[in-house]
């Protein structure tokens, strides 16, 4: 059976409470090969700032964007989408906290998907000991997960997929661009938001469970 790849990312941050709200994005395929040739192609048509040649939404220009989103309009992407609300909290991002989101929205994908093979996370935490505690959450609140990857972006380019559709649905959430956003709207199979006190009410329901 082929493996269908999820790739994740966020954008906003939870520790600042300038950030009113923080994006996790999830997006499935099950040729991620694609992905890498979208990217190639887009570094031949236009300048990727950068030194390692990374496509960011926040660094990448109108015009690459524009390209990009328009060329995974054409792909068969799945994104799921979870928005929090932070309600103006400084809240600390500690591998629980992360676990904790990525659960809520691994569950969407999970219901839609249920034999998801490869799941790669931009790496959020470079301390190996942050990386295991992340997983062993991950794993106690998802135990039929399956495999976890954490990868350099500056690697694993096609993880940006995922950074590039997070940044389109923060745009959105702070009122700066709604252009990309509905760009992606065709393929949004889940998107869903909830304040930082309902998730942490279905974490502890969860635990108690």
């Amino acid at each position: 059976m082929t493996k269908f790849t999820i790739l994740i990312d966020e954008s906003g941050t939870l520790p600042d409470p300038k950030d009113r709200v923080i994006v996790v994005a999830a997006v499935g395929t099950y040729t991620p090969r694609v992905i890498d040739k979208i990217f190639s192609g887009l570094k031949k048509k236009s300048k990727i700032k950068g030194k390692t040649g990374e496509l960011k939404f926040y660094t990448a220009g109108e015009k690459t964007k524009q390209l990009f989103f328009e060329k995974i309009t054409h792909e068969d992407f799945k994104i799921f989408v979870l928005v929090v609300e932070k309600m103006g909290r400084k809240i600390p991002d500690t591998p629980e906290h992360f676990a904790l989101i990525c659960w809520l929205l691994l569950n969407d994908v999970f219901s839609f998907y249920p034999t998801v093979k490869e799941i790669l996370f931009d790496s959020h935490f470079s301390n190996k000991h942050d990386i295991d505690q992340f997983n062993d959450y991950l794993k106690i609140l998802l135990p039929k997960l399956s495999s976890i990857l954490h990868v350099d972006s500056q690697v694993i380019q096609r993880v940006n997929v995922a950074d590039m559709v997070a940044g389109a649905i923060l745009a959105k959430e702070t009122g700066k661009n709604t252009t990309y956003y509905r760009m992606l709207t065709s393929q949004i199979v889940s998107e869903k938001k909830l304040n930082w006190v309902e998730a942490k009410l279905r974490f502890l329901t969860k635990k108690l469970a």
